[in-house]
């Protein structure tokens, strides 16, 4: 932990502060890049599986675009824009395609919840509790627990923890609960904010004849 100048220790993070930083921070908010890890537990068969990568996002102009570039244990790029994520895989050579429509903001919760995210906003669509301030990769953090308000949201997410910086109040790390009891970890590490990203980190980096596919349900 860091002290303030005078050698006073910072004042523990509330509920409040957080929600006033969370605010603070999206005025400013235009990118992030960093690496990520993803970690899927499937709790009745013990089951985890862990890929890791990098995340590269921008939000200018009320238009989103984000990429999730993975290459362990596979390499995978996830590319959301708008309502159309596009999912490739080099190894098979093909591309899925999927219009979300009007899924698109759960969609944008799973991928994006907490980064540039007003806490008023946060209020609105979650029941918000203050679970603490913790210490998570030698860093202090603000950690809470998100209720969906919406039903439509938690058909598919029962609660979201969050766990954000007490300096710049982005995520750290994320834990997605779905109804079965099954969840999603995301941690970041290495983030820089509000940096031009190259236009081609949102292209997908497609080599050689693939095949592109829209399952059911994707158009």
């Amino acid at each position: 932990m860091q002290d303030q100048p005078g050698g006073r220790p910072p004042a523990p993070a509330t509920l409040e502060t957080t929600l006033a930083g969370m605010d603070q921070a999206a005025a400013r908010f235009t990118s992030v890049v960093g690496n990520l890890e993803y970690t899927k537990v499937t709790v009745i068969v013990n089951d985890r599986s862990t890929e890791r990568g990098k995340i590269y996002f921008e939000k200018t102009k009320g238009k989103t675009r984000v990429m999730l570039a993975f290459q362990e244990p596979a390499e995978k790029y996830v590319l959301f824009q708008g309502s159309k994520v596009s999912l490739y895989r080099p190894k098979i050579a093909e591309v899925e395609e999927y219009d979300v429509g009007r899924r698109q903001s759960l969609v944008e919760q799973f991928l994006l919840l907490g980064f540039g995210t007003p806490g008023s906003e946060l209020e609105k669509s979650y029941r918000v509790t203050w679970r603490g301030e913790e210490s998570l990769d030698g860093q202090r953090v603000a950690h809470l627990e998100l209720i969906p308000k919406a039903a439509s949201v938690t058909a598919q997410l029962k609660q979201i923890e969050l766990w954000l910086s007490t300096v710049d109040w982005q995520p750290v790390q994320q834990k997605f609960w779905e109804p079965s009891g099954d969840y999603l970890i995301a941690r970041y590490r290495d983030l820089k904010q509000n940096a031009k990203i190259p236009g081609k980190s949102f292209q997908l980096p497609i080599r050689g004849k693939v095949k592109t596919v829209r399952p059911q349900g994707g158009s």
